[in-house]
């Protein structure tokens, strides 16, 4: 294994109970300040984390394209269960447009049933499935968005369908997809079908990172983490420790209110 000496830190941007000023705001920050990328969750309810409110993904999205011109943007990670594929591609395709190439993708299986991130599904009565049929429907919906990108207009699946389908998404290089991870057979489902992982941090991350490193056999395939942002520590987080186990990138979610010049002081300090 290749130890370096650098890795690049994005910052995922919570949507919950912040305004879109305060959003646009600290992505504007960390491009201004550093940070390589900026990601926001996709909640359409924020009951389950006791806020007042959520907001819509790709909606903020093109906006911080609108605000950036350097940052890497995207979805960590877009839920499945909430969009058609089609709908995805759409949506994906604008933001790749709008942020001229620099979009990039994270997919999701969705909640487990049972789960606290499972009330919103079961809100709208969106039935969960068990982990496999879920791990299975994603590979669709990875194999259904390549099909629109690469210009085709059928694709049948057991979860999967669309027929005669024509001019969905502009005409553009695909983004990087990279699955979000918590377990051995989703780090396999993206070695297998994706571009990247992005490992949650748990008592297990060094399992699964294991597992992504032996996996990728020399071939590019980004591998991330995914933890809390940490205000308090000079560069927002342990930083040496996932470079020496061969993680690339880190994702670090912070909440509002945001405290600008932590997060510019951070930005900078990644950077010297």
């Amino acid at each position: 294994m290749t130890v370096r000496n650098h890795i690049a830190t994005d910052l995922v941007v919570s949507p919950f109970e912040a305004t879109g000023y305060e959003l646009l705001e600290a992505v504007r920050c960390a491009e201004d300040s550093g940070f390589d990328g900026a990601w926001t969750l996709d909640h359409f309810s924020a009951a389950f984390t006791k806020k007042k409110w959520s907001h819509e993904p790709f909606t903020l999205l093109g906006a911080f394209a609108a605000r950036t011109s350097q940052i890497r943007l995207g979805p960590l990670v877009a839920n499945m269960v909430n969009r058609h594929p089609v709908l995805l591609a759409s949506a994906i395709s604008t933001l790749q447009s709008l942020a001229g190439g620099r979009a990039v993708v994270g997919l999701g299986t969705g909640a487990a049933p049972g789960s606290r991130f499972a009330q919103e599904q079961d809100a709208i009565r969106r039935t969960l499935t068990d982990t496999e049929d879920r791990c299975q429907q994603l590979i669709e919906v990875i194999s259904a968005l390549r099909v629109l990108w690469d210009g085709g207009q059928d694709f049948r699946g057991k979860f999967v369908f669309f027929e005669g389908l024509k001019s969905v998404v502009e005409k553009q290089k695909p983004p990087p997809l990279i699955i979000g991870a918590n377990s051995t057979r989703m780090v396999e489902l993206a070695l297998n079908h994706a571009d990247g992982v992005n490992i949650r941090v748990s008592s297990h991350v060094h399992e699964l990172l294991k597992v992504a490193r032996e996996g990728r056999d020399g071939r590019k395939f980004e591998i991330s983490i995914h933890e809390n942002f940490d205000l308090g520590h000079p560069t927002g987080g342990d930083t040496e420790t996932w470079i020496t186990a061969g993680v690339e990138r880190r994702t670090l979610t912070i909440s509002a209110p945001f405290d600008l010049k932590k997060l510019s002081d951070i930005g900078k300090r990644l950077n010297t």
